[in-house]
């Protein structure tokens, strides 16, 4: 097989098979799938090029058929070449349209939850499929490198040169990066709630731009609390860390029961929004909110301390603060707890352990 055996009538007579049987037919008759970055133009329609090629085959060489998808490749180096040498004009493959907000924020919070990860990586190759779902995805319906895993990759890299936390990452971002990073990454609230509406509806859902008033907070059980969050992620993207903090908020539930304290959980339904804030754990009896994370990092650290300020305005008894995690934390990162203040509690082989403030009117003893 050889490409210069294709000519100008061979490819001519593949268009009008084409014509005649119309695209999809034509595609499944010869074994091809739908081009999606180069097309042959001609009279002002599209035709995709390497199925109309390999067709084209069969007319010129008939004692060898048609070409079969595997048996040449297409592109610039060939069929374009060749098609292009024949006197037909050929449509390239136009680049990647611009990341919008919706995509970033689906990006984001992959990343928060799993950092940057490799193109070969599951939840990279399920959030590309994911993208290439939305909506927003038809407008590059022709590019066959859309929101490809290796884009995907890149945009991780693209948060993580933004991050504070952490070193290295890819430089060459977006202005909307940033903006996505600083309206989401420190509001994990606001990322779960957008992100879910995105999966649900293909699309952002309007957000409130003053500042709530006449905030409803309702008292609810722990354990329905976190059975709730559990339920709103992903299927398949439940992660190690989300894991350990309900089995974290669990164990110190029944740790303060076991001293006879009320427990609850504290849901905050702000209006004109669709998702409620809600507080993983409330010492009704020692007046106490309580943050749980599933581990030890400085920026889940800091997104504690910024969920338990932004509960704690609505509030109407100006309760005390604690942030739970799973293990002693660095002493910098206590030292950080101490200053909003607020208590760092952890938890042992024992049980839990507390480190409060100086201060003793904002200190925690589990």
């Amino acid at each position: 097989m050889a490409l210069n055996d294709v000519t100008t009538e061979g490819v001519e007579r593949a268009m009008v098979e084409f014509d005649r049987l119309g695209r999809d037919a034509f595609l499944a008759r010869f074994g091809y799938g739908k081009a999606r970055g180069y097309f042959l133009i001609h009279s002002g329609r599209r035709y995709d090029s390497k199925a109309v090629f390999g067709v084209a085959h069969g007319f010129d060489r008939p004692e060898l058929g048609p070409l079969e998808p595997q048996d040449f490749s297409g592109g610039d180096a060939t069929v374009a070449r060749r098609l292009a040498a024949l006197g037909f004009d050929v449509e390239r493959p136009r680049s990647n349209p611009k990341w919008i907000e919706e995509e970033l924020i689906l990006a984001l919070d992959l990343y928060l939850r799993e950092g940057m990860l490799s193109k070969t990586h599951p939840s990279v190759a399920e959030l590309s499929e994911r993208l290439n779902s939305l909506p927003s995805s038809k407008r590059a319906a022709d590019l066959a490198n859309f929101r490809n895993p290796t884009g995907v990759a890149m945009k991780l890299a693209n948060f993580a040169w933004i991050d504070p936390g952490h070193r290295g990452g890819l430089k060459h971002g977006g202005a909307l990066d940033r903006k996505v990073w600083n309206r989401y990454a420190s509001d994990e609230d606001a990322l779960v709630a957008a992100a879910a509406a995105i999966r649900e509806e293909g699309r952002l859902s309007a957000v409130p731009t003053n500042e709530p008033t006449n905030v409803d907070v309702l008292v609810v059980e722990v354990e329905a609390q976190h059975v709730e969050r559990f339920r709103v992620s992903v299927p398949g993207q439940d992660r190690m860390a989300t894991r350990r903090e309900q089995s974290l908020v669990r164990a110190f539930h029944k740790h303060l029961e076991s001293q006879g304290r009320r427990v609850t959980g504290h849901e905050y339904r702000l209006p004109g929004s669709r998702q409620a804030l809600s507080c993983d754990l409330v010492d009704e009896t020692d007046n106490v909110l309580y943050e749980a994370k599933g581990d030890v990092l400085r920026t889940s650290v800091r997104m504690a301390i910024g969920q338990l300020l932004d509960y704690r305005r609505f509030e109407e008894t100006s309760p005390r603060l604690a942030v739970l995690l799973p293990h002693e934390p660095a002493q910098d990162l206590i030292n950080l707890v101490h200053s909003v203040p607020a208590s760092a509690v952890w938890q042992t082989d024992d049980g839990f352990e507390s480190r409060p403030p100086s201060d003793p009117s904002t200190a925690v003893t589990p």
